[in-house]
């Protein structure tokens, strides 16, 4: 091999060298290479956390699964742009969301919920929605009234019939975050006076005490006492209709933590907050 030969080689290597490491700190930075604009673009990523373990999609591809610890899954390098992801576990409900890729950010859904949709596990599921919605309540056992003697039948007395009272309408308690009044619904703000929601609801809290969720008719609505530190991002005072459905709604009541809801309205659902594109709703 010649001098020359040699020193080609050494300048390629050198060459190779600083392209690889130039393309290799390129992509540990966030950059993918785009190739319908043919250049680098910084990437983005995706969180996904779930209440069990489920394989993870983006449109319609299987990407990986959820982690043995935590349930959860992170998939980086995606170009800016819109996806959709998707996560399945078989014998259960399904879940899927579309979002948005900017580059830089991470795209985050920390409360995926999946729930089992054959066998036991599902009457399981729904016994337990019942017992949310409609709690029994325990009667006092009545002790039988002693027998005695009979009595001679007195005489029918005339009486004046006594003008009814009407019964007054319980106070509402106006320290706690909200209250209901005459069948409307108010909320307290600092240094303000009370603010009217929503007429002829019912309200239950979150056990957070960070949300309230009411309905009217078929509408399920939330109103966000503190700003959420989660996608997607809420400020106090946000209020948004969750869903609307075709049946008037019968109950809610928080289901299992504070970002899903479950209720009656025609069958058992069980409802996600979150309120970015493909709304997921659970029947049973």
């Amino acid at each position: 091999m010649t001098r020359t030969t040699r020193r080609i080689l050494f300048y390629c290597a050198i060459a190779l060298f600083f392209g690889v490491g130039y393309i290799v700190l390129v992509y540990a930075q966030g950059y993918q290479y785009s190739f319908s604009e043919g250049k680098f673009i910084r990437s983005g990523a995706l969180y996904i956390n779930v209440n069990t373990s489920a394989d993870i999609f983006i449109n319609g591809k299987l990407k990986t699964s959820t982690s043995l610890l935590g349930n959860s899954a992170s998939i980086g390098g995606l170009l800016p742009g819109t996806y959709t992801v998707s996560a399945q576990k078989e014998g259960w409900s399904s879940w899927q969301k579309k979002f948005t890729i900017i580059a830089g950010f991470v795209e985050d859904f920390n409360h995926v919920m999946l729930l089992p949709q054959t066998g036991q596990d599902k009457e399981n599921v729904r016994q337990e929605i019942k017992d949310l919605l409609y709690p029994v309540v325990a009667s006092a056992s009545i002790s039988p009234t002693p027998s005695r003697s009979p009595s001679p039948t007195p005489k029918p007395k005339t009486k004046t019939t006594p003008t009814p009272t009407p019964t007054p309408l319980p106070t509402p308690d106006m320290t706690k975050p909200y209250y209901i009044d005459k069948g409307s619904l108010y909320v307290n703000v600092p240094d303000g006076p009370a603010i009217r929601i929503a007429g002829n609801v019912t309200a239950v809290l979150s056990d957070d005490g960070q949300k309230l969720a009411w309905f009217s008719e078929g509408q399920l609505w939330v109103y966000w006492f503190t700003d959420t530190n989660y996608q997607p991002v809420h400020h106090v005072g946000d209020i948004a209709l969750v869903a609307h459905f075709n049946y008037p709604i019968k109950a809610i009541a928080w289901f299992r933590d504070n970002d899903h809801i479950a209720l009656d309205a025609s069958d058992f659902k069980v409802v996600e907050l979150d309120t970015r594109p493909g709304l997921n709703i659970i029947n049973f």
